[in-house]
């Protein structure tokens, strides 16, 4: 019995050596992720109580990202399944689990008898071994899906602080439309009152006076409008934050300066370096290479070790000879894949999946110069365009509306006039502010297609 049990110590300690060593998910790294387990799993949450109104949280945008990836709750999911799917290479790599078989032959005239007596009981244990190169490819698999789940999570951070910037460049606009459109209302109650005077004394038409008041009034519907829009924005970066979709949340400002890249080439590089899209098709490739070679593996039988140890008695025993020793065996078995059509079928899915990984990878980084390149275009325009608003077209429609005023006070120009130039220094202000919200959106929007900040691309922009 001894001798038994140390034979199964020996047979397990030897099955032990051969599993691969284990894979730690820290070897994987991202520009927004530590796929350490604390810093996957732990966030600082915001005690809605630490300020008078909490709804005030942050008027920088760079809070506001902070913030989002400690609380959004897709970025949590996602971390949750990186971290599961870090757990499957031990399970992949270990052996299957020994099977202990005890069989007993409680009536003793039905037992085994051989020459040298009855068996009562007998005890088996079996280790199935697979073929060489199985547990390694297995557990290469395994390791590959937790890096593509790691590439998601960081694609799902890149998302949301492009939602997040997005959302915070809505808020700013639609805060100094309301702002403009507040300080060109009272332009024109001062035009309004200006022309009731005239209206009194003679000077002007009763129809200068109404149209004025309709322009007030329209610009009451505008300030609605704007106003809806900011309630739309700050609800949706409320709930990137996981926070009451009725928060206050506002936006401080633009920074001062932007550095837009002009070479297109070092930006491709860039992405192909660092976008977790490109990368997870790449570990999707080496993954699909492996279960290729997985899949020809298939066809070596695995080996199923075991030893047996059964109980003798010298009762009964045919010859004068027997000793009644206990009898130990070994076993051997083994699978026999033979199914030639089946394993050849595998082989062809694996090649086929790995053709697949590798026609996305190309598909995606299509996209991504697409993309690139579009956004790259989109931003110089909106830039040229600021140039001109802000420069050419806003100082001159400035001009014109103060010579408009000054003529329509001695009666050079009609109120049709004086009216149509101050809605049109009204849009054009407007518009400004469009534009330039939307190229911090545009980049916004190119830092994820890249998968890093524009500074990490571009040297510091000069003011």
């Amino acid at each position: 019995m001894r001798l038994f049990f140390g034979c199964c110590v020996l047979f397990l300690f030897v099955g032990c050596r051969h599993i691969p060593a284990e894979w730690n998910p820290r070897q994987f790294s991202s520009p927004y992720f530590d796929p350490q387990p604390d810093a996957v799993l732990s966030f600082v949450p915001v005690n809605e109580t630490d300020s008078a109104d909490q709804n005030h949280i942050s008027d920088f945008v760079d809070y506001y990202v902070e913030l989002a990836l400690e609380r959004n709750p897709e970025i949590r999911a996602r971390a949750r399944r990186a971290q599961a799917l870090a757990e499957r290479f031990p399970q992949a790599t270990a052996l299957p689990d020994p099977i202990l078989s005890n069989t007993i032959w409680p009536i003793s005239s039905n037992a085994p008898q051989t020459a040298m007596g009855r068996s009562t009981h007998s005890l088996t244990l079996m280790q199935r071994y697979p073929w060489f190169g199985k547990l390694r490819l297995r557990g290469e698999v395994a390791r590959a899906d937790a890096r593509i789940a790691l590439t998601e999570l960081a694609a799902a951070q890149l998302k949301v602080i492009e939602d997040v910037k997005l959302a915070y460049y809505e808020i700013y606009f639609n805060q100094r439309a309301i702002d403009i459109t507040r300080h060109d209302e009272a332009l024109l109650r001062d035009i309004v009152k200006f022309a009731e005077a005239r209206y009194k004394v003679g000077q002007a038409s009763q129809q200068d006076v109404l149209r004025a008041q309709v322009e007030l009034t329209k610009i009451r519907e505008q300030l609605i409008r704007f106003e809806r829009a900011l309630r739309v924005a700050q609800a949706d970066l409320a709930t990137l934050l996981s926070l009451p979709a009725e928060s206050d949340l506002r936006a401080a400002g633009l920074p001062d300066s932007v550095s837009i890249p002009d070479e297109l080439d070092a930006l491709y590089e860039v992405a192909l370096a660092t976008r977790p899209e490109l990368q997870g098709r790449l570990e999707a490739i080496f993954r699909d290479q492996r279960l290729v070679e997985l899949s020809r593996l298939e066809s070596r039988p695995d080996v199923d070790l075991g030893i047996t140890w059964a109980a003798s008695t010298r009762a009964a025993a045919l010859a004068p000879s027997a000793n009644g020793n206990d009898m130990i065996g070994l076993n051997l078995n083994l699978n026999l894949p033979i199914w030639k059509r089946k394993l050849d079928a595998a082989v062809r899915e694996a090649q086929n999946r790995a053709a697949e990984s590798r026609e996305l990878y190309d598909s995606t980084r299509n996209e991504t110069f697409r993309f690139i390149r579009r956004l790259i275009v989109q931003a110089h325009a909106i830039e040229q365009q600021v140039a001109l608003f802000r420069d050419e077209i806003i100082p001159k429609a400035e001009q014109t509306l103060k010579t408009s005023t000054a003529d329509y006070r001695v009666g050079k120009v009609d109120m049709l006039t004086l009216l149509d130039n101050w809605s049109q220094l009204l849009r054009f202000e407007i518009q400004l502010v469009r534009l330039q919200a939307n190229l911090f959106q545009v980049l916004a929007s190119l830092e994820r297609v890249l998968g890093t900040e524009l500074s990490a691309t571009t040297p510091a922009p000069t003011r």
